[in-house]
């Protein structure tokens, strides 16, 4: 098992030099308050893309680190905070004067105070160390105080876990006892119940192959400091200095032993660290993070803010992207204390008193998991999709198992509902099988949902078309993609030669209907997208069937409204409406058969001005609650918007999303949820990928520029095309002024605006 070690690193001391004085461009967006925080989740994030904190000055002068891991799911499947840190320095440096600053460029924090007091907070991005450097011109001192709240065992029954009897008993948090000059506590997973009881609920004995991630799991940190002594297991002080250094080592591993784990955190804090080495490294990591790929907005009025919005996105990728678990989507590692910060849902406001507690829990449903990470293809961060490329290979095999007893048939259906394991939530497919038929789901919600396996073949393929990598190919893509086609195709009957899907589920709005929109689209897109693989990444057998397979998928479903054809949600619809998706522009996102450079774009463009959530005319009235709820959040609706080309649409859509942040937390990227948890991960997701898309869109061999850019709008770009490509330039006006594409030679498929025109030969760069 790899080891997962973090090092906070508190030093109250030499401060190196701002180094964001070499006009970076994302510094136009650093975050600067002169305010001290009223509570402990107005705070500035940093993260190193596993380890990260909250940090806020509260207004009695104490510093506030609330330290956070991406991967510290406990055994009862929820995201933990490792815990809070309380630093106070006497006397009291923030009385009269206080600035913080987040600086971008270097993901760092600088404070200032009284008497010269600074200091510099940073998550070493190499060596997962977090250091708070701090010098004064006069001395003080520092007491650190631990608090946590794990203190006895609690019995948790949220939705994933639904129907396991007695609940899962989540484990109190341990205390070090005995330190003289160190804090030290973890948490370690104490049962396996709800992997045990997700096996029971797939009716299959144990698969071959499926990891327990969550067994043995220890997670916890160690505070030591210079010349600092206990006043108490979860108290340290120091003496009067002129600066001083405080280290929080963070650890999340999975252990024989919770001595095991211990040993290796005492070991890891033992080594000798050179700070300054470090920070000119973890620096120019993020410097060049930031020149990878960006869009710096100007021309009109919220430019700044929006491109502020973009980047503030792109960071919280970056902060959480490279553990082993997907980044959540109802608040990322970031979510903050539902004491403090109000939840702001349909579901209505309230606060909650469990300080690990998350609007939806435990839940981890595809819809609203797989948003954030489509902003990241274009953004180059390929890297950071890793994990939720991973979530659902993990449990691939398993999924196969599970469909074919359960069904008797070839093929593998993945359900809207995962665990971390990669296979179906218990709570939500059925823990007591009474009354169930085998495959059978208990939750109404899903039954017929399936539109995840396709969406991640889908996905897959957009993975390999932008990386070319053939391994990637013959090990993920055509294996899943081949596993879930043929799921679809054996496990429906056929109708006047075609699949015919007969009373299934259009995702959540409709759970009776014939031949669905995802179905189909789905279905279309990743047969076409395996077919043009190069020949010998496949077989001819292969291919033969892929090929048959699709001449057997239904035509794509459409209605006529008011004399006008537009996308439906399925050929049939049987049932009222019980959700505000917009089905019928699957079609357009994520499958994109249709859209800006494809066939049929009038069609395409009059679905969105005609969708159903919008007209109302489709199984009845939206739900009660969706008036004032049928915009961000998990809605794609701004980024199929920029797909065919609606630019007053998207425009607005993106504009509105990426000025809307949390009412009780000042920090702008932290964005309130329309549904969801905040910060919502998906809403500033969504508004990044349409943002994206504004400038950039793939079809085929194309790459098309401005395919829903305002013509009052600038911007100075660098983007991720497929096929390996980097294309960045300056919009004036909109319009091209400089342009450079690497590879030089795919600027023969660059093409400009909705009419696909070609670029003026002055603007290429070499």
């Amino acid at each position: 098992m790899k080891l997962k070690l973090s090092i906070i690193y508190i030093c109250f001391c030499l401060i190196s030099v701002k180094l964001y004085s070499q006009n970076i461009a994302v510094d136009a967006y650093n975050v600067s308050w002169t305010e001290k925080s009223k509570i402990a989740s107005d705070a500035m994030p940093l993260g190193n893309g596993t380890t990260g904190a909250l940090v806020s000055v509260l207004e009695n002068g104490h510093l506030w680190i609330s330290v956070r891991h991406i991967d510290a799911w406990s055994e009862a499947h929820r995201l933990l905070k490792l815990g809070d840190v309380e630093v106070e320095v006497s006397p009291n440096p923030f009385e009269n004067t206080f600035k913080q600053e987040l600086v971008l460029s270097e993901s760092a924090i600088y404070l200032e105070g009284d008497n010269g007091f600074k200091s510099k907070i940073w998550i070493d991005k190499h060596n997962n160390i977090i250091h708070v450097e701090n010098n004064s011109q006069s001395k003080f001192k520092l007491n650190v105080t631990l608090h946590n709240w794990r203190k006895e065992a609690k019995v948790i029954n949220e939705t994933n876990l639904k129907g396991i009897p007695e609940g899962v008993t989540e484990s109190p948090d341990v205390i070090v006892s005995g330190n003289k000059n160190a804090i030290s506590w973890y948490h370690r997973n104490s049962t396996t119940k709800v992997f045990d009881w997700t096996i029971k609920a797939l009716e299959i004995p144990k698969p071959k192959n499926l990891d327990n991630v969550l067994e043995n799991r220890t997670f916890g940190a160690k505070i030591v400091g210079d010349k600092m002594i206990n006043t108490s297991d979860t108290t340290l002080v120091s003496k009067s200095r002129k600066c001083n250094h405080l280290k929080i080592y963070t650890l999340n591993e999975r252990t024989a032993s919770a001595e095991k784990w211990l040993s290796n955190l005492n070991a890891e804090a033992s080594e000798k660290i050179n700070t300054k080495s470090n920070w000119k490294n973890h620096v120019t990591w993020w410097q060049n993070f930031w020149a990878s790929s960006y869009i710096h907005l100007t021309g009109f009025k919220e430019a700044k803010q929006t491109s502020a919005g973009y980047a503030y996105t792109m960071y919280l990728n970056a902060m959480a992207g490279e553990g082993e678990f997907p980044i959540i989507w109802n608040g990322s590692m970031f979510a903050p204390d539902l004491n403090e910060v109000l939840q702001r849902n349909h579901t209505g406001i309230k606060h909650f008193k469990d300080k690990d507690h998350r609007s939806w829990g435990n839940l981890m449903l595809h819809q609203n998991v797989r948003l954030p990470f489509y902003s990241m293809n274009a953004a180059g961060q390929f890297k950071y999709a890793n994990t939720f490329i991973d979530l659902y290979m993990r449990g691939f095999n398993a999924m196969k198992e599970h469909s074919n007893t359960v069904f008797g048939h070839e093929g593998t259906v993945i359900r809207e509902s995962t665990t971390l394991w990669g296979v179906v939530a218990p709570g939500v497919y059925g823990v007591n099988r009474e009354g169930l038929e085998p495959g059978q789901q208990q939750s109404k919600w899903h039954r017929t949902h399936w539109n995840a396996g396709l969406e991640v073949a889908w996905y897959l393929s957009e993975r390999y078309d932008y990386t070319l990598d053939e391994t990637f190919a013959k090990e993920k893509f055509i294996p899943f993609a081949s596993e879930i086609v043929t799921f679809f195709d054996k496990h429906w009957p056929h109708k006047d030669g075609k699949l015919y899907f007969p009373d299934v589920h259009v995702l959540e709005s409709f759970r009776k209907a014939d031949n669905p929109m995802p179905f189909i689209a789905g279905l279309r897109s990743v047969l076409g997208r395996l077919l043009k693989l190069p020949s010998h990444l496949t077989t001819e057998a292969d291919r033969t069937y892929w090929k048959a397979l699709l001449a057997r998928v239904p035509e794509i479903p459409t209605r006529d409204r008011n004399g006008i054809k537009i996308l439906a949600n399925a050929e049939v619809i049987k049932s009222n409406k019980a959700n505000v998706e917009v089905a019928e522009l699957y079609s357009v996102f994520p499958y994109h058969l249709y859209g800006v450079g494809l066939p049929d774009l009038k069609m395409a463009q009059d679905t969105y001005k005609n969708r159903t959530t919008l007209v109302d005319d489709v199984g009845g009235k939206n739900p009660k609650w969706a008036p004032g709820y049928l915009r961000g959040g998990w809605h794609p609706e701004a980024i199929m918007a920029a797909m065919v080309g609606l630019t007053d649409s998207v425009q607005k859509e993106v504009v509105w999303a990426l000025h809307r942040p949390v009412p009780e937390q000042r920090y702008p990227g932290f964005f309130m949820s329309t549904h969801d948890g905040t910060p919502d991960v998906q809403h500033s997701s969504v508004a990044a990928t349409a943002l994206q898309r504004m400038i950039l869109q793939n079809v085929n061999d194309k790459i098309i520029l401005l395919p829903a850019f305002p013509s009052n709008w600038s911007a100075e770009f660098k983007l991720y095309a497929k096929q390996n490509t980097i294309v960045e330039g300056e919009i004036v006006n909109g319009e091209i002024k400089r342009l450079k594409v690497t590879p030089s030679t795919r600027k023969e498929n660059v093409v400009i605006g909705q009419k696909l025109q070609a670029p003026k030969p002055e603007i290429w760069e070499d």
